[in-house]
């Protein structure tokens, strides 16, 4: 029980998080920064494939130099699109708000401008990180009085708007700087100096699974691994120098872990394996945008990147691909050491850019061995599976957790069928939003599985001769301390996991079963059972209804809520000849609640009216009043049956009048009663009536 409160609990803070208004906001602002993605990543590609075609440098280099150029700007876009979609949420001006936090990042870089290592490594976070800080900042001083530069309707909107964002952008910006001047007088931020060597390299499988997680991790939140973990790297790519010595020197190789191994093993297509996210979702799922955006993303993941899949799904605070994302380089590299150590690939001894094509890099960089690329290949299939359950969607509960066996209903609970896709309308927030809903609903018919659930009679009395005339059988439940559970609660929860027809039809038999007792003790009366209409909808539950209810005799009449006469009318009055064949009426339930239509008295042969209970509180205004004598009278105009719902106090009860019989049923005469204590009440209202009204009890 604990671990399932232990799931429930956190699928809710997923959901939670994932829909959060500042990763929406990540997510969907980083969405529009694609195109730019898309143009940078081409000329990378262009000019790596230049390289290779042997042309020239300056070919080479200018179109390297456009992708520099572009990816130069990237932060600044970032900032400018996370902070437009956080000012839509805060309802301040787009806009202003938006250039302030592209000038946020400006200034960031301005002061890393002296630590290089340090820009490299944190202007992209700061990008990130700096609008859901300083937008939230800038929305409460916007709201206050002082800050305002221009009242209300003395200038146009825009210019009154773009105004007031002064002072709260001056003083965002003026705390913007003095926690950053006061993070580079500490060493560990301004010099980004991690504690590594290679000695550490020694214990390749610890290492190596180390280095693939931190880059995965930094990636998630913005932070480019290869720029925050730039010392680790350098000693990584002196191991490759020393084993392509070693190699030149007839000598064995000194070391597995180095960076051509990670490169070409644990980044498949870039940070996270991400060439196997690209797998997994053409092979996985028919989401036409995942699939166009996965295509989309093939050439440039074959170069080793992936921005359009960090920047696009988005990978980056996404928390449903923050597991593969972690796991598939750590396998990746633990897997690939392994192969290395076993003797079944040759080590890495050629140093190879981080863009090197996919397959060509592996082979490259083992001189030559073809079991390098047979192994980058497994790799990639590998790290698809472990995509795969995340991309095929929300997640899928197998029937055995699904299953939850009600034993009062003697069925079973079948989780929703999943109606959502991955990534539609908000990828991450809809698909942890419905996780959470279907996890909360298992829970709780979890719970209502352990009640013990029960009838009970409220009865119905005559307002013209005080005789209890019949009754209305009742769902109660008790949870497993015997506490009373309130009827609406758990039939709200039963009605969404689709469960009604089972309990109409538990309803049913349990009734039945109490007319057997009653006949059985020499007591016959009349009852009613509530009916949906999830029950009339399926044929197979309206036959095991009917043939429980022809066992009465009779003495077990339905009664259905107007919505519940929505649908075939054909069906429906084959229902009602086949309950008045033997000897049941029809009731409607609530009448004037639902789907309110007069229509319904004439399609339908309806014996009674059930009037409810709103009416009869409104009737002390005189509107209330009118509307339901209105009611009453045509009911008898129609030749119907009416009972009044609700009744409690002797001025409800007195308001009422018909010159036809009036049946009453409330708290005024009683409470919902058990079974075996209907027979007493019914004697006692005989009893009554004898001595009131000299009454003769049939």
């Amino acid at each position: 029980m604990s671990q399932s409160v232990f799931q429930l609990f956190l699928t809710h803070r997923l959901a939670a998080l994932a829909g959060a208004d500042s990763l929406r906001a990540i997510r969907e602002g980083l969405l529009w920064l694609l195109p730019c993605l898309l143009v940078s990543t081409a000329f990378l590609m262009l000019s790596a494939c230049a390289r290779l075609a042997g042309l020239p440098d300056d070919w080479v280099n200018f179109l390297a130099g456009l992708h520099e150029k572009i990816s130069a700007i990237l932060p600044l876009l970032v900032a400018a699109s996370i902070g437009y979609m956080l000012a839509i949420r805060y309802r301040l001006p787009q806009v202003p708000v938006a250039f302030l936090c592209l000038a946020h990042v400006e200034i960031a870089i301005y002061l890393l401008s002296d630590f290089p290592r340090a820009a490299a490594t944190l202007v992209l976070f700061i990008a990130i990180a700096s609008p859901l800080i300083n937008v939230p900042i800038m929305d409460w001083l916007y709201r206050q009085a002082w800050t305002r530069l221009v009242r209300e309707n003395l200038v146009g909107f825009n210019v009154r708007d773009s105004i007031n964002m002064v002072i709260p952008g001056l003083i965002a910006t003026a705390l913007l700087v003095t926690v950053l001047s006061l993070l580079l007088k500490t060493p560990l931020v301004a010099q980004m100096q991690v504690p590594f060597d290679r000695t550490a390299l020694d214990h390749p499988y610890r290492y190596g699974a180390l280095i693939s997680a931190s880059n995965s991790v930094l990636w998630f939140f913005g932070i480019h691994g290869l720029h925050a973990m730039q010392p680790v790297f350098s000693v990584l790519d002196e191991a490759v120098t020393v084993n392509q010595l070693n190699l030149a020197a007839g000598e064995p190789h000194r070391y597995i872990l180095n960076s051509g191994l990670l490169g070409c093993f644990a980044f498949i297509g870039g940070s996270g394996a991400s060439l196997s996210l690209i797998v997994a979702v053409l092979l996985f799922t028919r989401d036409r945008s995942l699939r166009l955006l996965a295509l989309a993303a093939v050439p440039l993941s074959l170069f080793n990147v992936n921005e359009i899949l960090l920047f696009g799904l988005p990978i980056i605070l996404n928390p449903r691909l923050f597991v593969p994302f972690l796991i598939a380089p750590m396998l990746n590299a633990l897997l690939a050491v392994a192969a290395v150590q076993a003797g079944w690939v040759a080590p890495m001894v050629t140093g190879m850019p981080l863009n090197s094509p996919v397959l060509f890099n592996a082979y490259l960089s083992s001189n030559g061995d073809w079991a390098a690329v047979v192994l980058q290949l497994l790799l990639l299939g590998l790290g698809s599976l472990v995509y795969a359950p995340y991309v095929i969607g929300l997640h899928r509960h197998q029937d055995a957790d699904d299953g939850v066996y009600i034993k009062s209903f003697d069925t079973t609970f079948r989780s929703l069928e999943e109606k959502g896709r991955l990534f539609e309308l908000d990828p991450v927030a809809t698909s942890y939003k419905n996780d959470a809903r279907r996890s909360r609903e298992l829970e709780r018919i979890r719970q209502i599985s352990e009640y013990e659930f029960y009838l009970e009679f409220q009865p119905q009395v005559s307002k013209t001769t005080g005789l209890c005339t019949g009754c209305e059988a009742l769902m109660r439940a008790r949870d497993k301390d015997g506490n009373p559970q309130p009827p609406w609660e758990f039939l709200k929860w039963l009605a969404q996991a689709k469960l009604m027809p089972d309990v109409d039809l538990w309803v049913a038999a349990q009734a039945l079963e109490q007319y057997r007792r009653w006949r059985k003790a020499g007591f016959e009366l009349p009852m009613t059972i509530n009916v949906t209409g999830a029950t009339l909808s399926v044929p197979e539950y309206g036959e095991r209804l009917l043939d429980i209810l022809s066992q009465a005799r009779g003495m077990i009449s339905v009664e259905l809520t107007e919505d519940a006469l929505v649908g075939d009318v054909q069906v429906i009055n084959r229902l009602i000849e086949r309950l008045h064949g033997f000897g049941a009426r029809l009731y409607i339930d609530d009448f004037g609640t639902g789907y309110s239509a007069l229509s319904y008295l004439h399609q339908f042969k309806i014996d009674c009216i059930k009037i409810d209970r709103s009416f009869v509180v409104a009737h002390c205004h005189p509107e209330g009043a009118r509307v339901l004598n209105g009611m009453l009278r045509l009911c008898e105009t129609l030749n119907l049956g009416i009972i009044v719902e609700g009744v409690e106090t002797q001025e409800q009860y007195d308001a009422l009048h018909s010159s036809t019989e009036l049946v009453i049923q409330g708290w005024y005469f009683s409470k919902a009663i058990p079974g075996e204590r209907m027979p007493e009440f019914v004697r006692q209202r005989q009893t009554l009536a004898q001595e009131t009204c000299g009454l003769t009890a049939p």
